[in-house]
């Protein structure tokens, strides 16, 4: 009879603890599906945000390359606008026929196209460029303003003492073409110093 009842009472608790594992069990199982989902969420979360970041480094990146073109395009303005010399002739000179007029004195000379050394302007790029000279000389001068081997304008300067005069030319160059100023055939002429005498040179407008 006893054992009778130690059968029944082992088996009533072989069926309790069954019962507490299964439970057991399903509560395990079940905080492990609420993790994974916890875990899914934050990846997608997660997800979402480096999408977000990735439109916001797009965005940024079209932004710089705006303001690099922007940038780039203010400094070919500028450039253009810097482009120009003036020059002056500072002793008493003679020149003789086809004779360069060398404009030493540099006044000014952005894009340090102009030299002093040879007289000669040489165009930094394919445009619209305008040039004067103004010339005080010992009665007469005769100048010319040659483009290569073009003349594109003339001063004259003279029947008296001294005299001045000026001219200003507007020609289309070449990269790389050269100006500047040489006596006329046939002169020998006398010109003044003391930077009374100037070329003068500017980019008005650049075509690339």
């Amino acid at each position: 009879m006893l054992s009778v009842r130690l059968v029944a009472i082992f088996a009533t608790f072989a069926s309790v603890r069954t019962n507490i594992l299964e439970k057991v069990n399903q509560a395990d199982l079940e905080a492990v599906r609420i993790r994974l989902m916890e875990e899914k969420a934050k990846r997608l979360l997660l997800q979402n945000d480096i999408e977000v970041m990735m439109l916001q480094f797009e965005e940024l990146k079209r932004k710089c390359d705006q303001r690099d073109r922007q940038a780039n395009n203010r400094n070919v303005t500028l450039e253009t606008q810097s482009i120009g010399f003036t020059a002056t002739l500072s002793p008493f000179q003679t020149h003789v026929s086809e004779q360069t007029v060398i404009f030493d004195r540099v006044r000014v000379n952005k894009g340090n196209c102009y030299s002093n050394s040879t007289g000669r302007f040489v165009a930094p790029f394919r445009g619209l460029y305008s040039f004067s000279v103004t010339v005080l000389s010992y009665q007469t001068v005769h100048l010319i303003i040659m483009k290569e081997n073009e003349e594109i304008g003339r001063a004259f300067s003279g029947n008296s003492v001294t005299g001045s005069g000026s001219v200003t030319v507007v020609t289309e160059m070449n990269k790389d073409q050269v100006v500047f100023v040489k006596e006329y055939p046939g002169k020998t002429e006398q010109m003044h110093g003391g930077d009374w005498s100037t070329f003068t040179g500017l980019l008005q407008g650049r075509y690339d």
